[in-house]
């Protein structure tokens, strides 16, 4: 993977200005597909990689290594740039976190599993908990492995395995002690949350929201941003406190899918 040479373009938080020129170089590059123009677009992307890799905790010396973190970053971020459409509404930092996030998401997936489990069942079972949780959105209920099986097109007995695949994942405790004397944990080394959301995310907030349909963005509008409950929203959207419950249910499932790339 690349490295960025002190002389190449590097876009940072808050840079319009540079943001606006690399967009020029993607309209440049999707007409004359130039390698070198190429590069320089990841080149000017690498921090954004790196620091969307920093957010995710390395879980121990023998899971993922921070190096490799900062590697699934770059190649998710490549990827993005050899998929962005230069012609889309919204600019490609938009469409390169998801794409960033997910790369992270599956190289921390694929360290998870305290047994061996094969590649083919290790996606049927993270295939089944995505199916849950989109039938226990619509259904309102826990779906049966039936129906499960059904939303998959397999047999009941593959679903019931894939969720005994996903038993097999590590769960780390966040009491979990890192350090030889057991006085310091994994909890501990934990950075305190932000008070504020990284300028990344409140660039590609936006157009996520924007995607939803127009009661799920108004309830999440209430809800997140204005801090109200449901049975108030239930009052401003004309509907039961129960519906506004299903309907934030089914907004942060689809916002979830917008963030899968």
């Amino acid at each position: 993977m690349a490295t960025a040479s002190a002389n190449s373009l590097q876009v940072r938080p808050g840079d319009e200005e540079a943001v606006d020129k690399v967009e020029q170089w993607f309209r440049d590059y999707q007409a004359t597909r130039d390698p070198a123009i190429r590069e320089r677009i990841i080149l000017a992307y690498l921090g954004l990689a790196d620091r969307l890799a920093a957010r995710f905790p390395c879980r121990g010396s023998h899971d993922v290594a921070r190096e490799d973190l900062v590697q699934a970053a770059r190649v998710g971020l490549v990827g993005a740039v050899d998929r962005y459409d230069p012609g889309r509404a919204n600019p490609f930092i938009v469409y390169a976190i998801p794409c960033i996030n997910g790369e992270l998401r599956r190289c921390l997936r694929d360290t998870s599993w305290r047994v061996h489990v094969t590649r083919t069942l290790k996606e049927l079972a993270l295939q089944t908990v995505k199916a849950r949780d989109a039938l226990t959105v619509t259904l309102n209920r826990s779906p049966t492995l039936a129906e499960l099986g059904a939303r998959l097109g397999v047999d009941e007995e593959q679903v019931a395995e894939a969720m005994e695949a996903i038993g097999t994942r590590r769960q780390l405790s966040l009491d979990q002690p890192v350090n030889d004397e057991g006085t310091t944990s994994f909890g501990s080394l934990l950075p305190a949350p932000a008070s504020d959301l990284e300028l990344e995310d409140r660039l590609a907030l936006p157009a996520l929201i924007n995607a939803l349909g127009e009661l799920e963005r108004r309830a999440v509008v209430m809800c997140f941003f204005q801090g109200l409950k449901q049975a108030q929203i239930g009052a401003e959207l004309s509907c039961s406190q129960m519906q506004v419950s299903r309907v934030l249910r089914r907004a942060l499932y689809q916002l979830r899918e917008q963030l899968s790339p």
